[in-house]
């Protein structure tokens, strides 16, 4: 089992989408280079590299279309990885843009989730002991561009404390979307 942790920059309720009971992503976290290479070379990325029971840790990011440093956006299980034009097909009302030749069809791949928490923009802060300077000396939050990997024992902790303090499912809207409306959209702070 994996577990990869990134920063959701830009919360829109695409990438991930967390509408009709399942949490996806699909033309996300690509390798741009992978991409233009049509697989040959380059580094591969969330997407490419998932199977199922992985699970995904989103975080909040800096941009005004994200939540902040320090929150949780959402938290998904692989529960199915088909390709992009099986997803497509599969889930019309996820509106993802259909593949237009031969490697977004076979080589691009979808992560499916029924094993969900989402936030969006009313994530949740981070406790402080799952920060690397917290008791539990690992940090579950990636700063910067592209993934970091978590050792499965100490995913297990942030997992039982998750399960624990919040049912599975979709908890708020995309960031953007309340963006749009209001403006803002700030992270957690006397919570935290």
């Amino acid at each position: 089992m994996h577990i990869f942790s990134y920063v959701v920059d830009h919360d829109d309720g695409k990438e991930p989408n967390p509408f009709f009971d399942t949490c996806t992503l699909c033309r996300c976290k690509y390798g741009k280079k992978l991409e233009r290479t049509k697989g040959k070379e380059g580094p591969r990325n969330i997407v490419e590299l998932a199977e199922v029971g992985d699970w995904i840790v989103g975080t909040g990011g800096k941009s005004n279309q994200s939540t902040g440093n320090g929150t949780l956006i959402y938290a998904m299980k692989v529960d199915e990885v088909p390709p992009r034009e099986e997803f497509c097909r599969k889930y019309p009302e996820k509106e993802s843009e259909p593949p237009k030749n031969s490697f977004e069809k076979n080589k691009q791949f979808a992560i499916i989730s029924r094993h969900f928490w989402y936030f969006g923009s009313k994530a949740i802060c981070i406790p402080e002991m799952f920060k690397s300077e917290g008791s539990h000396g690992f940090n579950l939050e990636k700063k910067g561009r592209g993934f970091q990997y978590i050792e499965p024992e100490n995913f297990d902790k942030f997992y039982k404390w998750l399960k624990k303090k919040h049912r599975l499912g979709k908890h708020g809207k995309p960031c953007v979307n309340i963006v749009d409306q209001t403006k803002e959209c700030k992270p957690c702070k006397s919570s935290c």
